[in-house]
This record gives structure tokens, sequence and C-alpha cells, in this order.
């Protein structure tokens, strides 16, 4: 069925949802894909089958495939020492590998699409519980981003905050998280200073570096007083 998953994954590539839902059914229903020596392949298959879901905009569907994807990985006996904990890359396109114990299936990232399939169907409260089993540490840019967004739905400003100046701390080019804090009142001070703690591959000291960080500047500024209703200041 190797055959068959990369040619999934090529529909998914390209955009063509349809006839890659289709061929998802039969990767899913196969008697193969259950006598597979890979026990995480099938939880393989049921995400590229959410992929194709979610691409074609059923939610409902999508979601239904992730939580069985997860619940598959979480059947399959964890074996000690040596063994590789499942691990899905967030478009799940590489092949699968020949080891039995191991599996391309990152669980943190397949929660992430159980999330955004719940925030699509106005479901915040469940897709907020779900980012929360994100361990921190292992939250992406757009993980905090997208839990920034949830917290501030459900009116928990303060957490909001923390996610969207981790957000700055990753890349300071994140205006949504700069207009964001300026909405909730974090002054222009505080957002500026989150820049310094990002890392940067140009000199700090070079002239493209600071003629960014001076435009970053006045963004900032200019956020601030738009949120303040203080236009005299932008200008």
């Amino acid at each position: 069925m190797e055959v068959s998953k990369d040619q999934m994954s090529m529909l998914l590539e390209n955009n063509l949802f349809e006839s890659a839902q289709m061929l998802g059914c039969f990767l899913v229903s196969s008697p193969a894909s259950n006598q597979e020596p890979n026990p995480y392949l099938k939880a393989e298959y049921l995400v590229l089958q959410g992929d194709a879901f979610y691409g074609g905009k059923e939610y409902r569907r999508a979601l239904s495939a992730y939580k069985q994807a997860l619940q598959n990985c979480k059947s399959i006996p964890r074996q000690g020492g040596n063994s590789t904990r499942t691990s899905l890359s967030a478009t799940t396109r590489s092949p699968s590998p020949s080891s039995f114990s191991i599996s391309t299936i990152n669980e943190n990232e397949v929660k992430f699409k159980v999330a955004l399939c719940l925030s699509t169907l106005n479901e915040h409260r469940s897709a907020l519980f779900e980012m929360e089993s994100i361990p921190s540490k292992a939250r992406t840019l757009r993980m905090n981003l997208t839990m920034g967004k949830l917290y501030r739905i459900s009116r928990n400003n303060r957490s909001a905050s923390t996610c969207y100046k981790e957000c700055l701390r990753q890349c300071p080019y994140v205006l949504e998280a700069i207009t964001a804090l300026a909405e909730l009142g974090v002054s222009s001070k505080e957002i500026i200073l989150l820049f310094s703690q990002t890392p940067t591959k140009i000199g700090r000291f070079s002239s493209d570096y600071q003629d960014s960080q001076r435009w970053l500047n006045r963004y900032v500024e200019a956020q601030c007083c738009i949120a303040s209703n203080d236009y005299k200041g932008t200008k």
C-alpha cells in the first residue's frame, strides 16, 4: 500500500482533495492496512485522510479522522528504552519508516489539527483544551498564535498576552501578535523589549537590522496609539 500512500500525498500537495478523500477511504478500509508490519501505518493513513477532509472543508469528518489516528497511536503498546516516540509532520508527507516501532506521526501536530477543526466549528473551549494538552516547549509559532486567539475569545486576556509575547520572542514580524498586544493594553516599550529576545541571523549592529528595527518600533508605537485612540501619535 506504500505506492497508494505516496500517490495520496501527491494529491494533497496539489490540492486535489476530492480525489484524496476517495483514495483515503480505500487506504483506511483496506484489509492490507490492518496487516501492515508497522502498527503506526493505519494512523498515518487516517491523518492523510483527515488532511483531505480538512482541505475540502469537511471539518467534522477531518476531526473524526484525526481523533481516530490519535486513538490508534494510544492503543499501540509503547516499547521501552530505545523506541522512538511517535512523530507526524504538519503535512504528513514523508514516507513511513520500515522499522516496526517507529512512526512519522507527531502527536502534537495532530492535536493541533484537531484544535483547528474544533475552532473552525466554533467549539473554542474544546479547541483550547486540546491546545493546552500540547507541552509549551513543543508549541510552534503558529500554535502559539492560535492559542493566543483562543484565549482571547475565551476572555482570558492574561494568557492570551503570554502567548502573543511568545510569538514575538520567536519572530518579531508576527504583526497580528503586535496588534493584539496593543489592543490588550500592553505598552509599546514592553512589546519592543521582546524583540531583543528574538534570535537573529543578522548582526544587531548592521545597518539592515537597525533599519528594520526602526520600522518595527514605529509600527508598534502606531498600533499602541491606535488601540488607545491617540491618532495624533500615529503621525
